[in-house]
Formats: C-alpha cells, structure tokens, sequence
C-alpha cells in the first residue's frame, strides 16, 4: 500500500499539472419555469409554477429556469432527478431563494448542475446539499446560519462561487461523505466561515472504503477552528485534499488525512483583504489580487459574470478584481456669481464618487482643498477657479471651472 505522502504528492502532482474536466449532461427534455410568486403546475414561461414545484416535479434531464427575484416563505427544494439543470436567467440579477428550512436546496441526481443563483438560508442543517457524482455547481452565491453553507460531494466541479457560515461549528464548504471514491474539483471559490470552531473548508471520509479527495487551485478559505480540515479515521479510507495557489494558513488533519502546506504550490498565507463581508469582493490592495492560476477546469468568468482574466493574471477566489478605469465628475454647487464687489469668495463642490480634490486659482499652483473652498485674490478683475476630482482608483476628472470679475465699489469722495 502506498504511503499517505506518496499518495498526496501524486495527488498535487495531478492538480499542479491538469484539472478534472466534468463532462456536461444530456440535452434537458423539458424546460421548466419557476417565479417568486408562481403558482400551480404548469410551470411554463407563461405560467410559472413555485420554485418547489418547478424543482421537486422535474424529471431527469430537465431544465428549471429561476426567474429574477426574492423567493420567500418556502419550503425545502429537494429532488433526486439525474441530469437536471436548475439556473437563473443569463445576463439578469441572480434569484434569491431565501429558505428557514433545516435544509434550504438538496440535489442528489448524479450530473446535476446549479448556477447563477444566491440561497440566503436561517435553517439548522445545509444551505445547499448536492451529493452526487459528476455534478456541476458554478456562479451560485451562498450564506448561511446553519449547520454547513454548500455541502458538495462526491465527485465534480465547483468553480467561481461564494460559500459563507457564520454558525459556531459551521462549515462553509463540505466535501464529507462516506463509502465510495470521488474527486471534487474546486476552482475560484470563496469559501469564508466566521463562527468559533468553524472551518472554511472539511474534507472527511466518513466511513470504511470512502476514498475522498478534493482538488483545488485559486481557492480562498478561512475559518476560525481552521481554514482547512481533512479527516479519516479508521480502516481502508483516506481524504486528501491538495491545493495549488490558494489562499490559507491554518489545517486540521486527522487520521489517514493530508492537506497541502500553505507555503507549497504558489499558495500563500497572507490574510485576504476585502472590500466588504457581504460579497467578499477583493479589495485593490489584497495579496490575491493577479496571484491565481488556471487550467481545463478554471471558469471563463467570475462570480458577477466578470471576465476573469481582468489584469495580469487570474485573481484567487470567486471575484475577479476589474480596475477602476473610470473618471470621477467634477461639479460646482454654490458659486459668488459673475461680479462682486468684496475680495471674499465662497465655493461649494462635488464628485460623482468618494474623491479628493484639487484647487487651482488662476495661474497658481494647484493645492489640495475641500468644499466648502475660500478664495481671497490679490487683485482685482477676473479670475477663474479650477477643481478637479481624484478617486480612490487614481483615476482624475476633468476640470470643472468658473469665473467671476471681483470689481471693487468706488469710494465717495
């Protein structure tokens, strides 16, 4: 038998070389619609039927399409239907299926696909529960309070997607399951759990003959017990986990379990800096920013449909950092008007976006300034007053401008 290290540095060897490339499913044999306030069973275009009809009632090999929207008050989303296609509507908002269901969407067909679609879920167990082979889930948004934000198993591709927990225990993206052999592919996920003891991604061999791995390149994860865990304690089962210019810094193994070092591959350990904790997009200044790479696996865009080759190279994670190549505007509110007769004068100005700003009065110097903005000329006549707008991207505006003639009140002899 070989060797866990052996097994392991075959198993990077594999992911640093080439991705898994699932193959699509068979043509979907009827299209099915589903809007937030659908009704009844036709489920046409026409017609639209309840998410949970429109999924639930599906045969293998459908398409269910999910009409933009909030989806609220529902129950679970749950079918087993093999080949079954359930996505949003290209080009428009993702639908948001907001579920307190213990489990929010449970897809167990194998080749099933998922996309364009955010599950905000307040159960107690999965947000989204796919468990099945050759399964495909891309450009899905999810976020969590329970038990584990996207359960993906066993084999299959996920790629350009966001998973959040903010459970204590929680996991936000589970590769666990027991008594078979598969590989997961994972592929520009964001993958973020925030509650005490939560891991950011679990790979666990759950039971004897369960051969688990889970393959991952420009992968962020971060958790509070630990960003990475992989576990497989007792007879004839292992779980590997091998990752390749990812994001982490802290793993737990336990048993026959292996995980890449984060120093290893291109990975790096420098903690992600985010625009925000709601869509975890990248901020200009994190470390994954042009830090990523690709294969056969590796999407064509990210998790807002973005391309994802924006700058030099692949970002890590589900965002892909699109530059700021956008001037602010520059404009003036309050002015002195075209003459006055005192050396004072007062202006007031704005951007069109958060921005700093430049003055420059006549041939002067320009000085950095605010609204509202004195000037005091050391002669009389016409002036000119000039701002220009700078924001946060570098990116300048052009100059707005106005003129005014100060012409002092002849004294009374």
């Amino acid at each position: 038998m070989r060797s866990l290290a052996a097994v392991l540095a075959a198993a990077t060897a594999a992911t640093v070389a080439a991705g898994v490339v699932v193959a699509a499913p068979a043509q979907a044999a009827t299209v099915r619609y589903a809007a937030p306030a659908g009704s009844g069973t036709a489920c046409t275009a026409a017609a639209p039927c309840a998410v949970t009809q429109a999924v639930g009632a599906a045969a293998s090999g459908d398409e269910v399409v999910l009409t933009p929207g909030s989806y609220n008050a529902m129950g679970p989303i749950s079918s087993s239907a093999s080949n079954l296609n359930v996505h949003g509507v290209a080009g428009q908002p993702r639908p948001v299926l907001n579920s307190a269901a213990d489990s929010a969407v449970t897809l167990k067909g194998s080749g099933v696909r998922l996309s364009d679609v955010t599950i905000q879920h307040q159960g107690s167990l999965w947000a989204l529960n796919v468990l099945a082979a050759n399964v495909r889930v891309e450009h899905v948004e999810v976020r969590s309070s329970g038990l584990i934000s996207c359960g993906i198993a066993f084999s299959g591709l996920l790629r350009d997607s966001v998973c959040v927990n903010t459970a204590a225990g929680g996991v936000a993206l589970d590769d666990s399951w027991s008594a078979d052999t598969g590989t997961l592919t994972v592929r520009n996920v964001t993958a973020v759990a925030t509650g005490a003891g939560s891991y950011g991604i679990r790979a666990e061999a759950q039971d004897a003959n369960t051969n688990l791995s889970l393959s991952g390149r420009s992968v962020i994860a971060s958790g509070v017990a630990a960003d990475v865990r992989a576990a497989a304690n007792g007879d004839n089962r292992f779980a590997l986990v091998t990752l390749a210019t990812s994001n982490y810094r802290t793993t737990s193994t336990s048993g026959l379990a292996g995980i890449t070092s984060s120093t290893a591959n291109g990975n790096q350990r420098a903690l992600p800096v985010f625009a925000d904790t709601v869509t975890y997009h990248q901020a200009t200044t994190s470390p994954t920013v042009n830090a990523g790479s690709r294969d056969a696996s590796t999407g064509t865009t990210d998790i807002d449909g973005q391309p994802r080759v924006a700058l030099r190279a692949i970002d890590i994670g589900a965002d892909e950092l699109v530059p700021d190549t956008a001037a602010p505007a520059a404009t003036f509110g309050r002015t002195p008007g075209r003459r006055i007769a005192k050396r004072k004068a007062t202006f007031t100005f704005a951007a069109s976006e958060p921005s700093t700003f430049w003055c420059q009065l006549d041939q002067l110097r320009a000085v950095p300034c605010a609204s509202p903005y004195v000037v005091q000329p050391k002669r009389h006549g016409k002036h000119t007053l000039s701002v220009i707008a700078v924001d946060a991207a570098g990116n300048v505006s052009p100059p707005a401008t106005t003129t005014w003639k100060w012409k002092p009140k002849k004294r009374k002899r």
